[in-house]
């Protein structure tokens, strides 16, 4: 058998060489690497294996948690003792090696291995030995003579090991620390895989009620240690039971005992902790057990008291005396497994209580009471295991696979044996790993190259064709050049080579290119700039000069010495001009031009051919030049470039609409084009030194420049008010006002942007609309200022004034006028200010508000000045311009900037009220003409003399509209009227014409109004009788359903055991039926023992009956909801049973068939239901009368109500009877309300035209 098993051994480890070989060789294929490089994987994975299983032999052996330092003691130590540990651990082992476990797998590791940890007298060698699991095995004499350090029990789940309890005593000698260290030794070698499954520390009852608690604790100290060893010998932990043992010494025990069936003496009696538990202090966790052990006593004990009554009244006091164990006990466990920063945390995994041999004798409470305990009679001794089979059959094995890896694993001890001759061979095999590598490495490198350089290079002068070729080099090179300077690519052997390779490609590049790629370049600009070419694509120069400029730059760059980083960062050669250039090239291809050019450039090294193509280009510069008389070609070259943007009103204003010609500043007229437009000059006569054309060119070009962007700044801020177009609804115009008194205002954002676009121009330049700008920045940021800012601004303000005006005779007194005026502009734009932030908040806060404000400002002329902000603001603002003296022509501009932000108030308030006038003009008008009977009468409504129409005309909108000889028109304020709809007006001057033909048509209205009513008072007489007789049986049924509803009854529930079908893996651990009424509560725990309750049952004092099934792992749930849910109880168990299926619980259907649940009845015995269930039937049947008697009722007044209501044969006479009304029509819509563009005032020319009439009227107004 022997000699089979090496021979299978020697067939598995070469047949695991073979498919090595065949992997390594495929990977060599896979890779492309020479036939050598299989070998040199196979012999470096060979030697990796090998030393890995080296290394591996000797960590298993360092894992011991022994010293070191001391082997020879330890052996001697281990020699002295009577029978050596050696030798009881290899009889004990061999045992298992030699048993029927070798049918599984290895015998040492196919069964759990658990220690028993405890002082001597603790008595685990009893309960191992009353358990009943041993196997009958013939143990050899090393086993069997009692003086065995470890005493092993094979059961038929587990290996327990007995640790003798010397190795547990505080004042061990240095031989049984030695013993117990030589123990760990061979644990960890025979179970260095699978490791401890388990340690279960016991402790007898008497030592933790003994007087001595400082025992207790250094045993527990002593455990710990013992503890943290066998945690560092595997790096696990591994779960901890702690079992009180001689529990019998408890005063009551055996009188429970005696009243338990022997399956249950079997069972474990403790705790076991679930994984959330472990969290917390052990502490707890003692508490949490012996609570849930102590709550199943108590409910053990009604039982047992209940079926017998003569028991032991001892009984009662077992659960007490068992709580006395809870502080010693977590004293123990404390100190035992307790948290510590230093050491691992154990997996207290359980605590449980066992007794194996009983004495009697026992007295209760502690022992300074003894003079007042009871005490139970002595007998002989009996040996009986009691809780301990299944905690060693069942418990323990169930949690084998409980390990934990532990959070810190110690790093290895260092290697100091054997490491010559490894370090020899790491050293041979390091250089020649080195030479492999490098042979490898460079040639997957060439490989690579091939795959990645054209393998033709044959150049067909097809530009299409050269560029790919080209590209296909470029990008060859550049991979090969980042490859060469990596660092693998420097400390390996054999680079020079490649950088020759690198260099030689790098030549071949710069030669195709020259002879290739720049002709046609040269051609296509020479083809694109002839005077035909320019006539018919007037953007044909701009491409060319764009493309030579960029080329005489780099190349110049080049020739003084740039770097290939260096040129890259210059400005490339654009894109868009080669795609015109080149129509035949795809754009992808055309992108990478610049990368070319920039590579042949820095990879050439022919200095002389460099100078000629630079006078070349120069000289071609110039004629390209010399063919247009001005740089305008440079504005739509500007504007064409992709990062420049044009100014749109977008830039300052927050709208979502897009309407069509909005204004607008093209982008070569912005700072960044003007930039731009700058660079891309100076790029130019840096390419053409010393051309006096050029630069007249370009002296002309800024002149003409200058002025159109001036002009296109100008155009855009005089129709920036247009911005209001892009507006869309009253939500994006208040945020736009919102934003009034802030920096981020659209006007204001203007005014900074056309101070930053124009901060360069000398001031003697400016326009007077520009020159204004500054000093109304000034002084809003002056008026703005708290006090005790502005106050030393100012004061510096006049400081510079006095001394500019003592710098000149006689100019004190005129820089007195300038200060003093200064501080009436502050004063009036704070009162400007304060005026326009009145309106702003008035105009926000309601439709209403908003429609006041606009009524204040459009009546200004009728009422008191002073009454309207947005007057007052206006007045304001034209006495600030008159204060500072801006009435030229030019700076009405600025002013219109300034009054901006007002008119946006203005035309928000005029919305707002279109808005408002529309509600009211529902509401008072259209829904209240609709509630007629006929046309007339509405007409009369509408149109009579006290009509809703004039009514209105007088009431909201009188501010808005009036009347002159031509009829009813709009209010006009300044340019600013409320927008109404285009029917509106007319609407009502063809009312005023109609009024007069309307009360001719009223006569005819009232002709059809009388008639006959007898057959409809008739029908209401029979429905009010049929209405008072369903109102009088209704209150008889409601007072006798009322009665039944307060009626009590008196209910009594028995529960009776609960049954489940016979093959069902679960049983019903009890039921619970529980029902909420203000006077008691019933609920009804039913533990499958006979209990009764009562219940005082009424409708109105009691709610919903729930029925719980609870059985070990789940609870089935049954609701009888409302308040007739004890009556849907009852008549659910006729008889007092019901029998429930999986049917009845869909929602733990699943549940019920994994336990094979399928019937549970549930029995109660209950009495004095007959005469609920009948007053129950009474009650329904008479609310089924009070519903059908309330139908009767509701018919009876619906055919009331319809009968009340006007006939319906009574129409509306046809509508060419009555004069006047055939072509009218009451408009539904009066007010635009955010509908549609907001309309400008008079053509957008708003601004303007309420600054000349400001103007005008304040001349008027001076003496």
């Amino acid at each position: 058998m022997a000699a089979m098993k090496r021979l299978f051994k020697w067939i598995a480890i070469v047949v695991l060489l073979s498919v090595l070989a065949m992997l390594c060789w495929l990977l060599t294929l896979w890779q492309r690497w020479p036939a050598a490089a299989a070998w040199v994987l196979f012999l470096a994975i060979l030697a990796g294996a090998l030393l890995t299983r080296y290394l591996w032999r000797k960590v298993r052996a360092w894992r011991t948690r022994s010293l070191e330092a001391e082997p020879v003691e330890k052996a001697r130590a281990a020699e002295r003792h009577p029978m050596t540990l050696q030798r009881q651990w290899k009889a004990a082992t061999t045992l298992l090696k030699h048993s029927q476990l070798r049918r599984f797998r290895h015998p040492l590791q196919v069964l759990p291995w658990f220690m028993l940890l405890g002082r001597p007298g603790s008595g685990k060698s009893a309960l191992l030995a009353q358990s009943g699991l041993a196997a009958p095995l013939d143990l050899p004499h090393e086993l069997n003579d009692g003086k065995a350090l470890v005493d092993w029990w094979y059961f038929d789940k587990a290996v327990i090991l007995d640790i003798s309890g010397q190795f547990v005593q505080p004042e061990a000698s240095q031989e049984t620390r030695s013993t117990w260290n030589r123990m760990l030794d061979l644990l960890g070698r025979d179970r260095a895989r699978a490791g401890l499954n388990g340690l279960v520390l016991t402790v007898s009852a008497q030592t933790l009620l003994s007087a001595d608690g400082g025992g207790v604790v250094d045993e527990g100290r002593l455990i710990r240690t013992r503890i943290e060893q066998l945690i560092r010998l595997f790096d696990r932990r591994f779960p901890v039971y702690v079992l009180v043992t001689q529990i019998d010494s408890l005063y009551g025990m055996e009188a429970w005992s005696h009243l338990l069936t022997p399956e249950a003496l079997d069972q474990a009696m403790g705790h076991v902790v679930d994984e959330p538990e472990n969290g917390r202090d052990v502490r707890d966790v003692i508490d949490i057990a012996l609570g849930r052990v102590n709550s199943r006593l108590k409910t053990m004990q009604l039982t047992m008291l209940l079926q017998h009554p003569d028991a032991d009244p001892a009984l009662l006091m077992f659960p007490t005396e068992l709580a006395r164990l809870a502080e010693p006990l977590k004293r123990y466990v404390y100190h035992a497994l307790g948290d510590s920063p230093y050491l691992e945390s154990p997996i207290l995994r359980g605590v449980f209580f066992a007794s194996a041999v009983q004495k009697g004798n026992t007295r209760s409470g502690p022992e300074d009471q003894q003079e007042i305990a009871l005490q139970e009679a002595a007998h002989d001794t009996v040996k009986r295991g009691v809780f301990v089979r299944d905690l060693f059959n069942r418990v323990l094995p169930a949690d084998r696979h409980l390990n934990r890896p532990v959070a810190v694993t110690s790093p290895w001890r260092r290697l100091n044996r054997h490491l010559g001759l490894f370090a020899w061979w790491l050293c041979v095999a390091a250089a020649l790993g080195y030479l492999g590598v490098s042979v490898v490495y460079w040639q997957h490198t060439l490989d690579d190259l091939r795959q990645r350089y054209p393998a033709t290079m044959a150049m067909n002068r097809a530009l299409p064709h050269d560029m790919q070729m080209m590209i296909a080099q470029r990008d060859a090179i550049y991979w090969l050049e980042n490859r060469n300077a990596q660092w693998a690519s420097r400390v390996l052997a054999f680079q020079h080579q490649l950088l020759s390779v690198e260099a030689d490609a790098k030549s071949q590049y710069v030669n195709d290119f020259s002879q290739y790629i720049l002709p046609s370049l040269d051609k296509a600009i020479q083809q694109s700039t002839t005077a035909d070419s320019i006539a018919s694509h007037p953007d044909g120069l701009v491409n060319a000069i764009q493309v030579e400029v960029r080329r005489a730059n780099l190349l110049r760059a080049r020739l003084r010495g740039s770097s290939y980083g260096a040129l890259m960062a210059m400005p490339p050669i654009p894109t868009p001009p080669l795609r015109l250039l080149y129509p035949a090239l795809d754009s992808d291809t055309v992108s990478r031009f610049n990368d070319l050019f920039l590579a042949q450039l820095a990879w050439s090294t022919d200095i002389q051919q460099q100078n000629a193509r630079l006078l070349h280009l120069q000289a071609r510069l110039r004629q390209l030049a010399a063919q247009s008389a001005t740089l305008d070609w440079i504005i739509p070259w500007a504007n064409a470039q992709p990062d420049l943007t044009n100014v749109t009103l977008d830039d300052f204003w927050q709208g979502s609409l897009r309407p069509d010609k909005l204004p607008e500043v093209d982008a070569a007229y912005t700072l960044e084009g003007q930039q731009r437009i700058r660079a891309f000059l100076v790029e130019m006569r840096s390419s053409m030194p010393n051309d006096i054309a050029f630069d007249k060119k370009r002296a002309a070009f800024w002149h003409e420049y200058a002025q159109k962007r001036l002009q296109a700044w100008q155009d855009f801020a005089g129709q920036f008010s247009q911005g209001e177009r892009i507006l869309a609804g009253q939500g994006e115009w208040q945020s736009t006002i919102d934003r009034l008194p802030h920096d981020d205002n659209p006007y204001l954002r203007l005014a900074r942007r056309l101070l930053t676009e124009f901060a360069e121009m000398p001031d003697d330049l400016r326009p007077g609309w520009l020159r204004v700008l500054p000093q109304w920045l000034e002084i809003r940021q002056r008026a703005h200022q708290q006090a005790l800012v502005r106050v030393p601004g100012l004061v510096s303000d006049v400081g510079g004034m006095i001394l500019r005006g003592t710098a000149q005779k006689g100019a004190l007194d005129q820089t007195r006028s300038q200060l003093v005026g200064r501080l009436d502009a502050i004063r009036l734009y704070q009162e400007y200010q304060a005026a326009m932030t009145q309106a702003m908040n008035s105009v926000v806060i309601s439709q209403a508000q908003a429609t006041k404000v606009a009524a204040d400002f459009h009546g200004f002329d009728s009422q008191q000045s002073g009454q309207s902000s947005l007057q007052t603001a206006y007045a304001r603002l034209m006495s600030l311009r008159s204060l500072l003296g801006y009435n030229r022509p030019d700076e009405q501009l600025t002013w219109g900037l300034m009054a901006g932000p007002l008119q946006l108030v203005i035309r928000y308030a005029d919305q707002q009220a279109s808005c408002f006038l529309q509600s009211a003009w529902q509401d008072r008008v259209i829904a209240p003409s609709r509630w007629t009977l006929n046309q007339a009468e509405r007409a009369d409504k509408l149109y009579g003399d006290n009509g809703l129409l004039w009514t209105f005309l007088s009431g909201p909108i009188k501010p808005f509209i009036q009347r002159n000889d031509s009829g009813w028109q709009e209010v006009d304020t300044l340019g600013q009227s409320v927008p109404f709809t285009a029917d509106f007006l007319p609407f009502i001057n063809r009312a005023l014409i109609r009024q007069v033909d309307l009360k001719a048509g009223k006569i005819a209205l009232h002709q059809k109004q009388q008639q006959a009513t007898l057959a409809q008072q008739q029908q209401k007489q029979r429905w009010q009788t049929v209405a008072a007789e369903s109102g009088e049986k209704l209150a008889e049924l409601n007072t006798a359903a009322a009665a039944l509803k307060a009626k009590s009854y008196p209910v009594a529930l028995t529960g009776l055991p609960t049954d489940v079908n016979s093959n069902a893996k679960a049983k019903v651990v009890g039921t619970l039926l529980t029902m909420q009424c203000t006077n008691a509560t019933l609920r009804l725990n039913n533990l499958n023992f006979a209990v009764m309750q009562s219940v005082l049952w009424s409708q109105q004092q009691c709610g919903q009956v729930t029925l719980q099934i609870r059985l070990p792992t789940f609870t089935l749930t049954r609701s009888y909801p409302g308040p007739q849910g004890f009556v849907h109880f009852l008549r659910d168990f006729p008889g007092g049973a019901r029998r429930f299926t999986p049917a009845d619980f869909p929602v733990d259907k699943s549940r019920m068939a994994a336990v094979g649940l399928t019937q549970i009845t549930v029995r109660y015995r209950i009495a004095g239901q007959e005469t609920l269930l009948q007053d129950a039937a009474q009650l329904a049947q008479a609310e089924r009368d009070i519903q059908s008697a309330q139908t009767r009722q509701q018919q009876a007044q619906q055919a009331l109500l319809t009968l009340n209501r006007p006939s319906a044969s009574e129409s509306l006479p046809p509508l060419d009877t009555l004069p006047g009304l055939t072509m009218m029509s009451v408009p539904e819509r009066i007010g635009q309300c955010w509908r549609g563009d907001i309309r400008l005032a008079r053509e957008n020319d708003g601004i303007g035209r309420l600054m000349s009439e400001l103007v005008a009227k304040q001349l008027s107004d001076k003496p």
